[in-house]
């Protein structure tokens, strides 16, 4: 059996202590299920509350988890850190550690990975804000118009890459990029690449938040914007 890991979970953390647990013990079940080799790639943003002991106490129990710690630079700079460590695994999945998303729709991606070298889970609905759901149609909007259509959840934080594909990606992201999700689906997009699409529900949970507004997030997505269409120029 060859050492290569089936799959390394890429999961950026800041301030998640409540959602820890369930998020890893959640998710380890549904691997093992599918006698998956994995490791958690837990990229630790900088965060002031119990995130950190939460993680290495999971270590303790047995849970694969390798756990990189950062000083707080942002949800995108976290993410490219995890996928840079992450493509040694045959293949990358993402997820964010608020745990909001329903871990089911997984199945259907592991099932059609062959045959994709990207696999989306667009989200059916999103607990946010008005402000937030109009900064996604705007980003959905600019993708299409500068990269091509066919995918509607642009920034979805439930992914799952082909490695050597998210390798040949990453290399043309800019390391400081907002949203760089939304630049790799850009890139899949724009190079024809084979993409797999299905949904994914909100858990149903009383720790669900909502997503809001904030000055950081508004001045970001602003950021993004530019970042989208400078990338577009890129290529």
């Amino acid at each position: 059996m060859s050492d290569l890991l089936d799959l390394a979970i890429v999961v950026p953390v800041f301030n998640e202590e409540y959602h820890i647990n369930a998020l890893i013990s959640d998710w380890a079940k549904i691997f093992k299920n599918n006698r998956i080799r994995y490791r958690f790639i837990v990229v630790n943003d900088g965060s002031s509350d119990k995130s950190v002991e939460r993680l290495e106490s999971l270590q303790r129990n047995s849970y694969p988890i390798e756990i990189i710690s950062q000083s707080n630079q942002g949800h995108g700079t976290a993410i490219l850190n995890g996928y840079t460590r992450a493509m040694t695994a045959a293949w990358v999945f993402q997820i964010d550690a608020d745990h909001q998303l329903d871990v089911s729709a997984f199945a259907a991606l592991w099932e059609h990975r062959e045959n994709y070298d990207l696999l989306l889970a667009e989200r059916v609905q999103k607990n946010a804000t008005p402000m937030r759901n109009v900064i996604s149609a705007t980003s959905r909007t600019t993708v299409q118009l500068f990269f091509g259509k066919g995918v509607r959840d642009v920034n979805s934080p439930y992914r799952l890459f082909r490695s050597p594909a998210l390798a040949e990606a990453i290399a043309n992201i800019p390391a400081k990029s907002f949203a760089p999700n939304t630049l790799l689906t850009a890139y899949f997009v724009f190079k024809q690449a084979r993409i797999y699409l299905t949904t994914v529900p909100l858990r149903t949970s009383s720790l669900i938040r909502k997503s809001k507004m904030s000055f950081y997030l508004f001045s970001g997505s602003l950021q993004s914007l530019f970042q989208i269409i400078a990338f577009r120029f890129k290529l």
